[in-house]
C-alpha cells in the first residue's frame, strides 16, 4: 500500500482550549486509485489531507499515536509524522512526492508573480531544471493540462486569468514535479458545471496517464461517483462509512451518508422539495456524547447511541461503517 494514515488525531490550541476537529481517521491508498473523501463544511476533509502534507499552523498538534507512511518514487517508507519542519526531507516530500491543489487557484498563487514562474520555481526545486528548459516544461505542462497558447500564457499573472484557467494553471503547478500522489481540495467548487466536467476530465485523463494516486476532497456525491473508486465518508472529524464507490452509494450503510445521497437534486423528482440533513453539525468544541451523529440521526437507539461511541464494524468486501445499527448484540441490550 502507498499510503497508510493509521489514528489520524488533530487538535488545536484556542483562546477556549484544544478543540479536536480530526479523531481516530485511518484509511489507506494504493498506486493509481482514488479516494474521494465526502462531507458537509466543518467535517474535517481538509485537515485531514493537510496533516498529510504537514500544512497545519503552529497551533496543531498531532495525536502521539497518530501514523501516516508514505512509498516514495525511490520505494522508500516515509513517516511523515517524524519530518521534521523546514527539513529537507519535508520540502521534498510537498510537491516532489505529494502535490495538492487547493480549493481557490487565486488564493494560492501570488499576484506579483507570473504563472510562468511560479511553475518553474517548483520544476526548480524538485526536478533539478533552470532557464530555458525550466521554462520549456513548465509550457509543456500548462499545454497538457488544456491551456490555448501556453509559450504567451506562462508570462501571465493569475489575475489575467479566468477561474477555469487558474485552476487548470494550478493542476499544473501540482503536476509539475510529477508527484505520486496528488490531493485535490474541492478544485471545481467554485466553477460553472461545463468547466467543472472538463477539469475533472482532465485530471482522470492525467491520473491514467501519469500512473499516480490521488485523494479528492468534495462536498459533492455526484463528483465522487464520477472520479473515485473508493469513498470515506466523513462527519465531525471521524469517518463514519468507507468503502467501494459503487457499493457505497448504492448501498449506504450510515444514516449519515444515506441522508447526504438523498440530498442529491433530480431532474424527474422536480416536484417534490429537496431533501435535507436536518439540524447542522456540531461544532467540535461540543461533540455529542456518544455517536456524534445521534442530535440529527433518524435511527437513533435510544439510550444507546447517546452513551456509547459505535466502534467499527468490517462489512467485508472492503467496507466499513461506525454505527449502532450494525451491532445486532448491542443494541438488544
Amino acid at each position: 500500500m502507498m499510503l497508510r494514515v493509521e489514528n489520524l488525531s488533530v487538535s488545536f490550541r484556542t483562546d477556549e482550549g484544544m478543540i479536536t476537529p480530526v479523531e481516530g481517521v485511518q484509511f489507506g491508498l494504493d498506486a493509481g486509485r482514488t479516494l474521494g473523501i465526502v462531507g458537509e463544511s466543518g467535517s474535517g476533509k481538509s485537515v485531514s489531507t493537510k496533516a498529510l502534507m504537514r500544512l497545519l499552523p503552529n497551533s496543531a498538534r498531532l495525536s502521539a499515536n497518530t501514523r501516516m507512511t508514505f512509498v516514495d518514487k525511490r520505494g522508500e517508507t516515509i513517516e511523515i509524522e517524524k519530518l521534521r519542519p523546514g527539513s529537507r526531507a519535508l520540502r521534498r516530500l510537498r510537491g516532489g512526492e505529494i502535490g495538492m491543489i487547493f480549493q481557490e487557484p487565486m488564493a494560492s498563487f501570488s499576484p506579483v508573480y507570473t504563472i510562468g514562474n511560479q511553475i518553474m520555481e517548483t520544476i526548480r526545486l524538485h526536478r533539478g531544471l533552470k532557464g530555458a528548459k525550466a521554462r520549456e516544461l513548465a509550457v509543456e505542462t500548462l499545454s497538457k493540462v488544456g491551456i490555448s497558447n501556453p509559450s504567451a500564457r506562462i508570462d501571465q499573472y493569475p489575475h489575467e486569468l479566468s477561474g477555469g484557467m487558474r485552476q487548470r494553471c494550478m493542476i499544473a503547478l501540482a503536476l509539475s514535479a510529477e508527484p505520486r500522489l496528488l490531493i485535490a481540495d474541492e478544485p471545481t467548487t467554485a466553477l460553472d458545471v461545463t468547466i467543472q466536467a472538463q477539469v475533472l476530465d482532465l485530471m482522470h485523463d492525467l491520473q491514467r496517464e501519469l500512473g499516480m494516486a490521488m485523494i479528492f476532497i468534495t462536498h459533492d456525491l455526484g463528483v465522487i461517483a464520477q472520479i473515485a473508486q473508493d469513498v470515506a465518508v466523513m462527519y465531525l472529524g471521524t469517518i463514519v462509512e468507507q468503502g467501494p464507490v459503487r457499493d457505497v452509494l448504492q448501498t449506504p450503510a450510515h444514516p449519515y451518508t444515506r441522508d447526504l445521497i438523498a440530498a442529491i437534486p433530480r431532474l424527474d423528482r422536480l416536484e417534490h422539495r429537496l431533501h435535507t440533513v436536518p439540524g447542522e453539525i456540531p461544532s467540535p468544541s461540543a461533540r455529542p456524547t456518544g455517536c456524534s451523529f445521534r442530535t440529527r440521526c433518524s435511527d437513533a437507539i435510544d439510550g444507546l447511541c447517546a452513551t456509547k461511541t459505535p466502534p467499527v464494524t468490517d462489512l467485508g468486501g472492503g467496507r466499513m461503517v461506525r454505527c449502532h445499527r450494525h451491532y445486532p448484540e448491542r443494541t438488544a441490550t
